[in-house]
């Protein structure tokens, strides 16, 4: 069986995990799609949803053009505004994003996505 991959949003403090696409087969498409929200996200559709999730019961994820999921969910939050405002900010930061491939090498422990 193939390894899997995925590709994820992490915060500017290099630590926490904002958000975290679905398991992927092939690594060209965990790049790929981590490279269409960083080239695309103002297009792209951000929704946030109510998840059973407790008491932080708010998400978000983000859909491509071709209705396929980039970003299935990302972290929770305790108010719709709260994801709102987390969603937004990625869609407004994307582009200045570093994509790193830590499946090259360990010293890019640093990464952003």
């Amino acid at each position: 069986m193939a390894q899997p991959y995925y590709w994820r949003i992490v915060g500017r403090n290099g630590y926490d995990v904002l958000a975290r696409s679905e398991t992927l087969v092939r690594k060209e498409h965990a790049l790929e799609m981590a490279r269409l929200l960083k080239t695309s996200a103002r297009q792209l559709r951000f929704e946030v949803f109510r998840s059973n999730a407790g008491y932080q019961p708010w998400s978000w994820r983000v859909w491509a053009d071709n209705n396929k999921i980039l970003i299935s969910a990302s972290e929770t939050y305790t108010s719709h505004s709260a994801a709102n405002a987390a969603a937004e900010s990625v869609k407004g930061n994307a582009w200045s994003a570093e994509i790193v491939d830590k499946t090259r090498s360990a010293a890019s422990s640093s990464a952003r996505w």
